[in-house]
């Protein structure tokens, strides 16, 4: 049990100097905190952590400013677990907020600034990851078949260089994520989340606000497939895939939400490059982009089932959809109320569309296609209306 106020690590691991100092979890070792003993709150009913707020940091000196200024000599990780560590659920974190790693090193100290993972799946919960930075997953790195248990944990204010501002998950890694937050992240690729041969589950998790220069406002997926239910994006923005974006893999989303995501280029809410997603249930509301408001689907055949476009806008083709040598499957999906130059509802470019009992209302196009727009495209529409 820990007392509030900020810890910084003593021991050296993975190397020799201060900024090798990180923490280590342990197998079977639970540690929480959130307790007050000034007070007298030392009992388990006494415990509040977010009153008796408990930080450990990496910001060895203590003169951390904002942005990140004044971190050259923090730890590389808060929690550094390398090869050999292994740990499994029974290695637990609760109530800490983990702040000030800076991963800026040479191999693999560039990875995971709030905790570093190989081959390691601890158990945290109420745990919260701000203000960490490194050149691959700023708050946290997954690696090499890790799988933590994260549950209601919060990533805030995280930063990559290159990609996953939170979170960077790497090569068969599959942790599961129950009721977590990610806000203001940034990276160059998956603000939020960025995802490499690996296969995440997130339940009941929110993305707002989070940011990537090229891809992936909140999350970026290349050839991965992540399981998301009752997950909501909003605010996110990128180039590519403002909410979501998938390259070559082929993720499963039921009762999604996905509003006032933007992109400056394709996808304002999911861009959808190869592979073959699955989305049950999801609504775009209020997404833009350039091409595909809502969705845009290159070389893609996702399926989408009972999915609900309304009020997107794209500035040129597309603003529900806009598929380009794509196959998408729609069944039950209905479009209201976009709106772009070309095909308000969608746009269809050398594609083969498929819609079953699908309708379009009240869709708008500056140009032409109000409902749907074909350029060299062969739509199938079984029991659908359009007007």
């Amino acid at each position: 049990w820990v007392a509030e106020g900020t810890y910084t690590p003593t021991a050296e691991h993975g190397g020799s100097g201060d900024r090798y100092k990180s923490f280590q979890m342990k197998n079977g070792v639970a540690i929480y905190g959130g307790f007050d003993p000034s007070v007298g709150d030392t009992a388990w009913e006494d415990r509040d952590w977010e009153t008796n707020e408990t930080i450990l940091s990496g910001d060895l000196n203590g003169d951390d400013g904002s942005g990140f200024a004044n971190n050259e000599e923090n730890s590389y990780h808060v929690f550094y677990h390398p090869d050999g560590t292994g740990l499994d659920t029974t290695a637990i974190l609760d109530g800490f907020t983990i702040t000030g790693g800076n991963a800026d090193g040479i191999l693999p100290h560039v990875y995971g600034g709030g905790m570093y993972n190989h081959g390691s799946s601890p158990t945290l919960s109420s745990c919260t990851f701000a203000g960490n930075w490194a050149t691959g997953g700023g708050g946290m790195h997954n690696f090499l078949s890790s799988a933590p248990a994260l549950d209601h944990c919060h990533f805030s204010g995280n930063s990559a260089k290159w990609d996953g501002g939170a979170i960077y998950n790497v090569f068969t890694s599959a942790p599961e994520l129950t009721g977590c937050t990610f806000e203001d992240n940034s990276a160059n690729r998956g603000g939020g989340m960025y995802s490499l041969f690996s296969s995440p589950v997130l339940t009941g998790c929110t993305f707002s606000g989070n940011s990537a220069v090229e891809y992936g406002g909140a999350m970026d997926n290349y050839n991965s497939s992540p399981t998301l239910t009752n997950c909501g994006f909003t605010g996110n923005s990128a180039e590519r895939g403002g909410g979501i974006y998938n390259d070559a893999g082929s993720p499963s989303l039921t009762g999604c939400s996905f509003v006032g995501n933007s992109a400056t280029s394709e996808g304002g809410g999911m861009y959808n490059g190869g592979g073959s997603p699955s989305l049950t249930n999801c609504t775009f509301s209020a997404n833009s982009a350039y091409d595909g408001g809502g969705v845009y689907n290159r070389s893609s055949s996702p399926v989408l089932n009972g999915c609900t476009f309304a009020e997107n806008l794209a500035t040129e083709g597309g603003g529900g959809v806009n598929n380009y040598s794509s196959s998408p499957e729609l069944t039950g999906c209905s479009f209201a109320g976009n709106s772009a130059f070309i095909g308000g509802g969608m746009r269809n470019g050398n594609s083969a569309p498929d819609l079953v009992e699908c309708t379009f209302e009240g869709n708008s196009a500056g140009n032409s296609g109000g409902g749907m727009y074909n350029g060299g495209s062969s739509p199938t529409l079984s029991l659908s209306l359009i007007h």
